[in-house]
């Protein structure tokens, strides 16, 4: 297929299954292809391969060092054929390869500083700081060669009109080539976007040009001086007069306000120069495509998936996944975490192997075992990154000189044809509980910790060693209840309890919008004694319309800043349930949420005798599709129990079986997932 010109050009939409292109469904079933780190004769015979292994879509970085070679000169193929971004995107143009493209300015793909050019993190203009006045340098050495740079500031004037300059030469090509009469469907804004991966709270960035930027995020919050003042019990004549916290010097509560305020403007820097270099983009030509943004993992502050959704110039917010086999958890959350906060459940960066310095390369198996994980849980849109290997990457399907890896290719290829053969985007699983992160738990535990320099965790020091044990004299224990990765906390009980029921979930955070809230009869919350007041009112309004909240181990009563404001507190006086509106609210202790969670779950549509087994029914209409995942080292024999005959047929292997009755008799072999299709008979 070729594309041409339509008369009518209705350009590119966001759905909730895909994209729609000129009206028309497309998934989002895609693997990267970095043009200019491949030889520009075997460009043709590496595109063929992607066909021939099933994708209609690739992706790729443009980097902004590899084009402009010195201030002012670009190379677009003219020096260095391999540079020619046009003539790429013509060849995907003859193929009908749709195609996303990521410009930057931030690249990181382990090239040298990340993609930008030199000249530019060599300005001082640029350059953040860290807490203690010191330049910042990217940390992580030895992971990222040949040597370590300047971060920049993203809040530095002088870095967006550098980027400026960089966009007024890329996106007039980009934008010759927008879909549906050319192959680009989507754009990115930035990459990854947090500061370097330092995201500790006082590691980073006290430029000038950030601290002003911090100054004008308290005008935005508070309005007036004396409103602060109030707030944060000080005389500032003027905001311009606030310095920001460059540790946790907290010890009373009239120090936690002027401190959360500083994790809050991380949050908001991100979501402000994000959404900044999409206007770039649109001002400059980039019209009718979705711009999109990719973080890489982090589910919580300074990230905030829900609002930077809400940014009217992102259309879509995805998280990246690199995970073995034995992070099978891990995947799960974050696909979890994905469905319950994301317009289009997205993985910009699905590994497909991994950069070189991992100490194993994922295998196969692994891949296929990861990936049937994702789609398990929710996973609609996906980008294996890397599809082709490039230099610093192993375990791609596809080599550097366009043959194939008969293992990895044939997993691609079966992967594909059962995507589209089942029209999977369609597929939905149907989650009657949604776990919601308190967002201001995790605020308070990142104001709760001591600077350090980013990439610490790599030298498996205790986490505990960044932690500020503080006594503010709450009645619940916040810190304990902050941890979302504890097993012996109120989240913990719930989780454990959702697992033990067989219950299916989805997860998000607390600025989680109404209308997404709805979605779900339930909704568990872990609250200590403070929370947002807006975010609390949601809550109410949820419980109002109908909804069942269970909450504890606690009740807040007072707002982050730790005032007094009574929302939830002025209708749940004590342990219990009580009728709101049309719904109900239900407070539990920990100890009482096994027994909670019980009564109110709905049954499941089934029954399986293997604890360590996973099981999600994914639904399209009348059709049904099985999943089930053994995420342990050894092999689980299993029965799936349903009430009623029912005619089970493999639809993932190469076997056709087909089985009859009410029971599912499953062998699983470490570390798989088998895949039926159920119909009644």
């Amino acid at each position: 297929m070729t594309f041409f010109i339509e008369e009518t050009n209705l350009g590119v939409t966001l759905s909730t299954t895909g994209l729609l292109i000129d009206g028309k469904h497309v998934p989002v079933y895609s693997g990267a292809v970095h043009y200019w780190r491949l030889e520009r004769a075997l460009w043709p015979l590496i595109l063929d391969q992607v066909l021939a292994l099933g994708f209609g879509m690739i992706e790729t970085y443009i980097p902004w060092s590899v084009h402009e070679t010195s201030p002012g000169h670009y190379d677009w193929g003219q020096e260095d054929e391999r540079k020619d971004v046009e003539a790429f995107m013509r060849l995907c143009e003859e193929r009908g390869l749709w195609l996303q493209v990521r410009p930057g300015p931030l690249i990181n793909a382990e090239l040298t500083d990340f993609g930008f050019p030199e000249w530019v993190l060599l300005d001082p203009q640029v350059q953040a700081r860290s807490g203690v006045g010191s330049l910042h340098l990217d940390a992580a050495w030895g992971l990222h060669p040949p040597h370590q740079f300047p971060v920049p500031s993203y809040a530095s004037e002088t870095f967006y009109e550098a980027v400026g300059t960089w966009f007024d030469a890329i996106c007039p090509i980009i934008a010759r080539h927008l879909a549906p009469s050319g192959c680009v469907v989507a754009v990115q804004s930035d990459n990854e976007t947090c500061y370097m991966f330092h995201e500790q709270p006082y590691a980073t960035d006290y430029s000038d040009a950030s601290i002003a930027l911090y100054q004008e995020f308290l005008r935005e919050q508070y309005s007036t001086i004396e409103a602060l003042n109030a707030t944060y019990s000080t005389c500032y004549s003027d905001f311009a007069a606030i310095e920001p916290p460059r540790d946790c010097t907290v010890s009373e509560r009239q120090d936690v306000p002027w401190h959360i305020d500083w994790v809050a403007y991380k949050e908001y820097q991100i979501r402000w120069c994000v959404a900044r270099i999409a206007r770039m983009l649109r001002k400059r030509g980039i019209q009718n495509v979705p711009i999109f943004h990719d973080v890489s993992y982090q589910y919580s502050t300074p990230l905030d998936l829900s609002r930077m959704e809400a940014e009217e110039d992102i259309d879509w917010v995805g998280l990246n996944l690199y995970r073995n086999k034995e992070s099978y958890s891990g995947a799960v959350w974050f696909m979890r975490f994905l469905a319950g906060t994301t317009r289009l459940p997205f993985v910009p960066e699905f590994g497909s192997g991994l950069w070189s310095h991992h100490p194993r390369t994922t295998m196969a198996d692994e891949q296929e075992f990861i990936t049937l994980t994702a789609l398990m849980h929710g996973l609609k849109a996906i980008n294996f990154y890397m599809l082709v290997e490039r230099d610093r990457w192993q375990g791609c399907p596809i080599t550097r000189h366009g043959t194939l890896r008969p293992d990895y290719a044939s997993f691609y290829e079966q992967l594909l044809a059962f995507l589209h053969h089942y029209q999977f985007w369609n597929f939905e699983r149907q989650p009657q509980t949604l776990v919601l992160l308190n967002y201001d738990l995790e605020r308070y535990e990142a104001m709760a910790s001591t600077m350090h320099y980013a990439h610490a965790d790599l030298y498996g020091l205790p986490r505990e060693l960044f932690q500020v044990d503080l006594d503010l004299g709450f009645r619940w224990d916040v810190q304990v209840e902050a941890n979302d990765n504890s097993k012996h906390n109120w989240l913990g009980a719930v989780l454990q309890t959702l697992k033990q029921q067989r219950a299916d979930y989805d997860l998000a955070d607390t600025h989680l919008s109404l209308e997404r809230l709805q979605r779900y009869p339930l909704v568990c919350v872990p609250c200590a004694d403070f929370m947002d007041v807006a975010d609390q009112q949601r809550l109410l309004d949820y419980v109002h319309a109908g909804g069942h909240l269970v909450l504890g181990p606690g009740v807040p009563y007072l707002n982050p800043a730790l005032q007094l404001s009574e929302v939830l507190a002025l209708h749940v006086k004590e342990p219990g349930e009580i009728v709101f509106g049309q719904g109900r609210i239900t407070w539990v202790k920990q100890h009482e949420v096994e027994q909670a969670l019980q009564q109110a779950l709905p049954a499941t549509a089934f029954a399986c005798d293997a604890a360590e087994i996973e099981i999600n029914l994914l639904k399209n209409g009348d059709e049904t599709l099985l999943f089930a995942a053994n995420p342990a080292a050894t092999c689980v024999d299993t029965q799936v129990k349903f009430a009623g005959a029912k005619s089970f047929r493999q639809a993932w292997g190469k076997d056709e079986v087909t089985v009859e009755g009410e029971t599912l008799a499953l062998t699983l072999e470490p570390y798989s997932i088998q895949i039926w299709e159920v119909a009644r008979d």
